[in-house]
C-alpha cells in the first residue's frame, strides 16, 4: 500500500507539474539581486528566456565616451539596420549628446542623428523612426547581467508587494532600492514580472517583464 502510494505521487507529479510556489519566486529574486549566479543556475531550465519589458526606442544599446555615444549592441538586427556596433552618434534632434541622452516619442517619431561610422570620421544626417523592441536574454546571458549586478551595486533591498500565482506561472511585483557606494544615492524602481516553469522539469523556463507607467511617460517627453 506505502509503495502504490509513493508511485501514485511520483505519476501525479509527472503528469501534473508541481504548482510554482511563492517561495521559489522570492527565492529567485534574491538571488539574482543577491548576485548569487550559481543558485539562479539551478532554478532555470536550459531554454530559459528572460524578456525584458518592451520599450520604445532605437534598437541600440550605448557608452557616452569622449563626447558622442558609442553603440555597442544591436538589440535586434533584423529591426534596426542603419546603425552598427562601432558607430557613433554625435546630435539627437539638433542637440549635443550627453550621457543622458534618451530617444523619447511614440512609436513611429523620426529622430533627426548625426553620426560617423566606424572607422571613418566623416558625418553623415540619418532620419530613423522610433521602434518598439523587447530584448531577450538567454540563460548564459541572464547569468552574466546577474554577475554585472554583483559588480555594481555595493547594497540593494528587495521588497515583495505582491504574488499572484496559478499552477505553472505566478506575477510578481516587487520594489527594488540600491547604491553604488556606501552612504551613496538610492535608486528606487519597482517592476511586475511573470514567471512560467517547465513543465516536465518543474524549473522556471521564462520570465516576462512587463510595461511600466515610467515607459508609458516616457513617450511623451
Amino acid at each position: 500500500m506505502i509503495n502504490r502510494s509513493i508511485l501514485f505521487i511520483l505519476f501525479y507529479s509527472y503528469i501534473y507539474p508541481l504548482p510554482l510556489e511563492e517561495s521559489d519566486c522570492i527565492d529567485f529574486i534574491e538571488a539574482r539581486y543577491s548576485g548569487a549566479d550559481s543558485t539562479v543556475y539551478s532554478m532555470i531550465s536550459n531554454d530559459f528566456t528572460y524578456n525584458h519589458i518592451p520599450y520604445v526606442g532605437l534598437g541600440i544599446l550605448t557608452e557616452y565616451q569622449n563626447g558622442s555615444l558609442l553603440i555597442t549592441h544591436i538589440v535586434n538586427d533584423s529591426l534596426q539596420t542603419n546603425l552598427k556596433v562601432g558607430d557613433k552618434i554625435h546630435e539627437v534632434n539638433g542637440k549635443v549628446v550627453s550621457k543622458n541622452t534618451s530617444f523619447n516619442g511614440s512609436v513611429g517619431t523620426e529622430q533627426k542623428l548625426i553620426v560617423t561610422k566606424r572607422g571613418d570620421s566623416t558625418f553623415s544626417t540619418i532620419y530613423l523612426p522610433l521602434i518598439q523592441i523587447q530584448y531577450s536574454q538567454n540563460d548564459s546571458l541572464f547569468l552574466l547581467d546577474i554577475v554585472d549586478y554583483r559588480n555594481t551595486w555595493y547594497d540593494y533591498h528587495v521588497e515583495i508587494l505582491d504574488i499572484i500565482n496559478h499552477k505553472n506561472k505566478a506575477a510578481v511585483y516587487y520594489l527594488w532600492e540600491g547604491s553604488k557606494k556606501e552612504n551613496g544615492p538610492v535608486y528606487y524602481f519597482n517592476a511586475i514580472e511573470l514567471f512560467y516553469i517547465d513543465d516536465e522539469t518543474d524549473l522556471i523556463n521564462r520570465v516576462d517583464g512587463l510595461w511600466s507607467e515610467k515607459q508609458f511617460r516616457d513617450q511623451f517627453r
